[in-house]
């Protein structure tokens, strides 16, 4: 072969090279609220005890659903830290930030608690079975309990929370920012149905 022809070749595929798409790994993490918590709106201690996830979602990496009983995980788009962990976080600052549930403990804090939440995460993927409509579906139990001398008492608050909300484009960013809103949706109507029952409305 010519040798000026085998450089021209050359010079071509290495052009192209590094012209193709690369593919990039990100990692997401929810906003937690900066804006000072409001003045508690009781003398209850409250600890988030538990906050678990469905095993089919505990991975970092992202899920979607692609079919009926067809799950695919991201392998360049997962959470900062494990789900649980960034899902505790943005609770726990949500519950803080709305007063309602009195003074909420950080993990390890040596006050013993009134009252103990436990949440449970059972749906938290990007719902892609019409391509042309994608959605981020989230799926949440809330559970409150008094406890007096270290032993559950009366359930306060038992409430299951889903979300199915449209994305503004298919992609990863798109589907945190959905998971996000409807975070902050699904914390906004706790703290209002814990505070009625607190207060014993209807």
């Amino acid at each position: 072969m010519n040798r000026r022809i085998f450089i021209a070749l050359l010079a071509t595929v290495l052009c192209g090279c590094a012209s193709a798409p690369k593919w990039q790994s990100q990692a997401f993490d929810f906003s937690v609220p900066t804006a000072p918590p409001s003045p508690p709106a009781s003398d209850q201690i409250v600890a988030l005890s538990r906050v678990s996830i469905s095993p089919a979602f505990q991975s970092r990496s992202f899920s979607y659903r692609t079919a009926e009983n067809v799950y695919e995980q991201d392998p360049y788009a997962e959470f900062v830290i494990p789900p649980e962990g960034t899902l505790a976080d943005f609770i726990r600052a949500e519950m803080r930030a709305s007063g309602a549930f009195g003074r909420v403990l950080d993990p390890g804090s040596g006050l013993a608690p009134t009252l103990r939440m436990e949440v449970y995460i059972d749906e938290l993927y990007g719902d892609f079975r019409n391509p042309s409509h994608p959605v981020g579906k989230m799926g949440i139990h809330f559970l409150c309990y008094e406890v007096k001398e270290g032993v559950p008492g009366r359930i306060v608050l038992d409430r299951v929370c889903v979300r199915q909300t449209p994305l503004a484009r298919k992609t990863p960013g798109a589907l945190i920012a959905a998971w996000e809103a409807d975070l902050r949706e699904i914390m906004n109507e706790i703290s209002a149905e814990y505070a009625r029952n607190m207060n014993g409305s209807p």
